[in-house]
């Protein structure tokens, strides 16, 4: 309680610069810890849902079949793009060229999008690990000029006189590490995660086209054996 204290006190009689620097750490470490918490809430339902919808059988593939497992797993990025890309092309009906290079790319071009949305605000935590460090080594810097300047006025260095600014030195010093050490660790977890959700997606999209093609052979071998019959 009175460790507390002491840190408010020290706050309030700080200099204008010093309370502008924490300031501005403040409301760094509030932001990054929002995109923080909501890139964790994002994870643990990707998470969920893409086990789910890696478990498809692709040798039953089938349009509407792989469409509704979509929407029963459709938080996982996969599960998105496909959605996306049978609206676009199955729905608005089968054209004749329709193969599977077309649904692979119409697909691939959704998976991109939601990935980029993913990936929003990550720059945010990088500027913040980068940037904090540097921000609390100001408010240092400028807390060890503030003690100097006291000895200066008071004429001794007693413990009373230099602590003060000393004590506002670190406290920035902490402030910005506080800030850096999770915004870091987050961006790297992410940004990794990331990394290999697109490379699951690009995955997904090769045994898509794959599975397209086939039924189109499939498709066109029943039509050629129907005309040779007629």
């Amino acid at each position: 309680m009175g460790g507390n204290e002491s840190i408010w006190q020290l706050l309030t009689v700080a200099s204008p610069f010093a309370k502008f620097v924490l300031l501005i750490l403040a409301i760094m470490s509030v932001l990054s810890w929002t995109v923080i918490l909501d890139k964790v809430v994002m994870w643990m339902r990707v998470r969920k849902d893409s086990k789910g919808f890696e478990g498809y059988n692709w040798k039953h593939f089938e349009p509407r079949s792989l469409f509704s497992e979509a929407r029963r797993y459709g938080s996982a990025f996969p599960a998105r793009a496909y959605m996306y890309a049978h609206r676009e092309l199955f729905d608005r009906g089968l054209p004749d060229d329709l193969d599977g290079e077309l649904v692979a790319r119409e697909y691939a071009r959704a998976a991109a999008h939601h990935l980029n949305r993913a990936e929003r605000f990550l720059p945010f935590l990088a500027t913040c690990s980068a940037a904090a460090p540097f921000l609390g080594l100001l408010g240092t810097v400028w807390g060890i000029i503030s003690a100097f300047q006291r000895i200066g006025i008071w004429g001794n260095a007693s413990i009373a006189v230099v602590a003060p600014g000393i004590a506002e030195a670190l406290v920035a010093t902490a402030l910005g590490l506080f800030v850096a050490i999770p915004a870091l660790i987050a961006y790297n977890f992410f940004s990794n995660w990331l990394r290999k959700e697109a490379e699951k997606a690009e995955a997904f999209g090769d045994d898509l086209a794959f599975a397209v093609d086939r039924q189109l052979l499939k498709r066109t071998a029943v039509t050629g054996n129907r005309s040779v019959v007629s």
